[in-house]
């Protein structure tokens, strides 16, 4: 679903030499988020903290900004931004903040991320950095730093993952013939951040490849296929081959060279704006039998449909739903393709139905 350009703010010192705080809003799927810049002017224009905020509060935070200041006896002034011009100071903030912040180690990024449930800076200025790539184009040159930006931003998506492991793992050897058919491994997928939780119980053969097993999380979830991907493990990043990313090709490995066994886990991302992340944990190893793989025996929920907006926009979307008062209702639905609301069941979920979509993907 496409992102809709909001209201664009920008308030400072006069002297313009101080801070000043940016405020940006965007709607997608039917759900407005908010997003408050603090700068500092004095170092570089950088971003100081990205504040995610509801939409709907964007007055109640302008009135928070001008009480504020007014208490401390600061003189401020407010103006109104063009889209393109908003862009333009964002991406300066955020270029300038990641040049600043290029000396810092992986444990010290990876931290944000084991605070809580909250996300930190880094999170936060990935997601503001995706939204205002989606306004116009500026008439001005690009920021400053922007190739420290990409490289930041590169590293966060990767250093960050806690399947990382020390740099030059070797990637164990493909299986060979010699060495016999290969086992079943027992797969728990889970939807991250999912509440009440979605997940698929899977039984594939450890052999499975990774652009395979790419195809049978698409047909398990009901994605579309319709935007990139990754797996990220303790040997690096696999999808489709991208050294600027640091991705590897995923089709010449196999899931259980990194995930060997019981208790092996690697991540699955869809859609690097919506960000729909998997956790798959290989449960059980098991003797192969003389059923079909790959399958599904068992799982919870429906998918969220693709380009609803995250998980965030997801909630948001069964939350309108279910209300057939809410002014976005009917665009909803009708987004959905659906006659009337109760053809939308995010509880329903059918693994016969799941493993006979497989069965008909991967025909023997």
């Amino acid at each position: 679903m496409p992102v809709t350009p909001g209201v664009y703010r920008r308030f400072a010192e006069p002297s313009g030499q101080a801070s000043s705080v940016l405020l940006g809003t965007f709607e997608r799927a039917g759900r407005i988020d908010g997003f408050a810049v603090n700068i500092d002017d004095s170092d570089c224009h950088a971003a100081v903290d990205v504040v995610l905020f509801p939409g709907e509060a964007l007055e109640q935070v302008v009135a928070t900004i001008e009480d504020n200041a007014r208490e401390h006896g600061l003189p401020i002034t407010g103006a109104h931004l063009d889209p393109d011009e908003f862009r333009w100071q964002a991406e300066r903030a955020l270029s300038a903040r990641a040049a600043h912040d290029a000396d810092l180690g992986p444990d010290e990024i990876a931290a944000e991320y084991e605070d809580g449930d909250e996300p930190g800076y880094h999170q936060l200025a990935v997601l503001l950095r995706a939204r205002v790539r989606t306004l116009p184009e500026p008439a001005r040159p690009p920021a400053e730093h922007l190739d420290d930006e990409i490289e930041l931003f590169t590293r966060i998506a990767t250093e960050t993952s806690p399947r990382r492991r020390a740099p030059g793992a070797k990637l164990p050897a493909k299986r060979k013939k010699s060495d016999g058919p290969a086992p079943v491994f027992q797969l728990k997928v889970g939807l991250r951040d999912a509440k009440p939780p979605i997940w698929r119980r899977l039984e594939v053969p450890a052999d499975t490849g990774l652009a395979d097993l790419h195809t049978i999380i698409q047909v398990a979830f009901d994605w579309d296929d319709s935007h990139l991907h990754a797996f990220e493990t303790g040997y690096g990043t696999f999808g489709a081959a991208d050294p600027e990313l640091g991705h590897q090709a995923e089709r010449p490995v196999t899931l259980e060279q990194v995930a060997a066994g019981a208790g092996g886990r690697i991540r699955y991302t869809y859609d690097f704006g919506d960000g729909w992340e998997h956790d798959i944990l290989v449960e059980k190893v098991l003797e192969r039998g003389s059923e079909a793989y790959p399958r599904c025996t068992g799982g919870r929920r429906a998918a969220p449909p693709d380009d609803c907006g995250g998980i965030w926009g997801y909630q948001r979307l069964v939350e309108i739903i279910g209300d057939p008062a809410h002014p976005a209702h009917t665009e909803m639905r009708e987004w959905l393709g659906l006659d009337h609301a109760d053809e939308f069941q995010p509880a329903r979920f059918d693994a016969a139905e799941v493993s006979r979509s497989l069965a008909a993907r991967f025909k023997r």
